[in-house]
C-alpha cells in the first residue's frame, strides 16, 4: 500500500510551467560562474596558498557539483536547481515508476547524474579548444597543414552541432508547451523523465518550535535535530543562490551605464614625422587590420581578434581604458 500511495502521489502532481523550467535552468547555469569569481578573488589575495584553486577550478567544481547533485537526486529525486523551485523528477513510464517507489530507479539516477555533471564539464572543455581555433581562424593563423584543416573542420562541425542542439531543444520545449510532450528538455526526454511539482511535506520539528520552547523556559523540549540543521543549511544555500541571481542581474545592467559616461577625449595628435603614419593599422598588433572592428565607447578600430581577446580579459578599451564588453564590438565592412 505504501508503494502504491507513493506512486499515486508522484503521478498526480501538477505539471510545472515553462517559466519554472526556464528559471531552474538559469539558476543551474549561474552557480559555477559565481563561484569562479569568488575563487579568482581568493587566488588573487592568497596567490601562494590558493593559486592552484584557480588553475584547477573546473575539476574542483566537478567534484563539488557531483556531490551536491548526487545528494539531491538521492534524497529528493531532483537536481539542486529543480529542488529549489519545488520540482522533482518522475519516470514517464508508469510501470517503472510504480516499481521504484519514492526514489528514482538506479539507472535513471546514474543517467541523471551523468547528464547533469559530466556532460557540461566535457562540453565546456571542448568549447575552450573550439573557441581558440575559431580565433586563430578569424585571425588568419591557420595554414594548410592537416592539423589546421582538422581544426577548421572541428570549428564547422561544432557550429553545426550547436545549431542542431539548439533546434532540438526548441522543438522539445515547443512540444512540452503545446502539451504533446512530457519532458521539457532533451536530456529528460532521453532519460524518459518528466518534471512534477513536489508535494508539501511539513517537517515534524521546526525552528519555530525550538525558539518557542526556549522563550517559554522549556529547555528540555528544545531539541535541535539533524534534519533541522540540514534544512537550515539548505535554506541558506537556496537564498544564496537567489542572491547570486540578483547580483547577476545587477551586473548585466552595467552596459546600460555606458551611455552616462562622459565622452572620451579625442586621441592626441601623432608626433610630427618625416613620413605619414601607415593607415589602417591596429593599435594592438601594429599590423594592418584583419577583420576590422570598432569599439563605440572610444571610436578606435582594431583587429576583431585582438580587441576581442583584450576586452574579454580586461573588460575595457585597450587605448582609453573605458569600460567595454565583447558584445560592444562592431564589425566594419569596408570597401576594397
Amino acid at each position: 500500500m505504501a508503494v502504491y500511495a507513493a506512486h499515486l502521489t508522484r503521478t498526480l502532481q501538477g505539471t510545472p510551467s515553462v517559466f519554472q523550467v526556464a528559471a531552474q535552468e538559469a539558476l543551474g547555469g549561474t552557480v559555477k560562474p559565481a563561484l569562479r569569481k569568488l575563487v579568482e578573488y581568493v587566488a588573487a589575495v592568497y596567490p601562494n596558498k590558493c593559486g592552484w584553486c584557480e588553475r584547477w577550478y573546473d575539476e574542483l567544481y566537478l567534484l563539488l557539483d557531483c556531490t551536491l547533485q548526487y545528494h539531491y537526486l538521492k534524497h529528493y529525486a531532483a537536481s539542486f536547481s529543480e529542488c529549489f523551485y519545488g520540482l522533482f523528477r518522475v519516470p514517464i513510464s508508469p510501470s517503472t515508476e510504480f516499481s521504484s517507489g519514492p526514489r528514482l530507479p538506479q539507472n535513471l539516477e546514474r543517467g541523471s547524474l551523468a547528464l547533469l555533471v559530466l556532460l557540461p564539464y566535457v562540453r565546456e572543455k571542448v568549447e575552450k579548444f573550439v573557441d581558440k581555433w575559431r580565433e586563430d581562424l578569424e585571425d588568419g593563423r591557420l595554414g594548410k597543414s592537416k592539423a589546421d584543416r582538422a581544426r577548421r573542420a572541428a570549428v564547422r562541425v561544432w557550429s553545426v552541432l550547436h545549431f542542431v542542439g539548439a533546434a532540438a531543444r526548441l522543438g522539445v520545449l515547443a512540444r512540452y508547451v503545446s502539451g504533446r510532450g512530457a519532458a521539457p528538455t532533451p536530456a529528460l526526454q532521453l532519460l524518459g523523465l518528466a518534471l512534477r511539482d513536489a508535494p508539501a511535506d511539513p517537517p515534524d520539528d521546526t525552528w519555530r518550535d525550538f525558539f518557542r520552547a526556549v522563550a517559554a523556559g522549556r529547555l528540555g523540549s528544545a531539541v535541535v535535530t539533524f534534519p533541522m540543521l540540514w534544512r537550515a543549511c539548505s535554506a541558506a544555500a537556496q537564498h544564496g543562490a537567489f542572491a547570486v541571481q540578483l547580483l547577476r542581474w545587477w551586473d548585466a545592467r552595467r552596459p546600460l551605464a555606458l551611455a552616462h559616461l562622459p565622452v572620451p577625449p579625442p586621441p592626441p595628435p601623432p608626433p610630427q614625422r618625416a613620413e605619414a603614419p601607415a593607415p589602417n593599422v591596429c593599435p594592438l598588433c601594429r599590423q594592418r587590420w584583419r577583420v576590422p572592428a570598432v569599439l563605440p565607447v572610444s571610436g578606435y578600430v582594431f583587429c576583431y581578434a585582438c580587441a576581442s581577446r583584450h576586452v574579454r580579459a580586461a573588460h575595457a578599451c585597450p587605448v582609453t581604458r573605458a569600460p567595454a564588453a565583447p558584445a560592444d564590438l562592431r564589425r566594419l565592412y569596408l570597401a576594397a
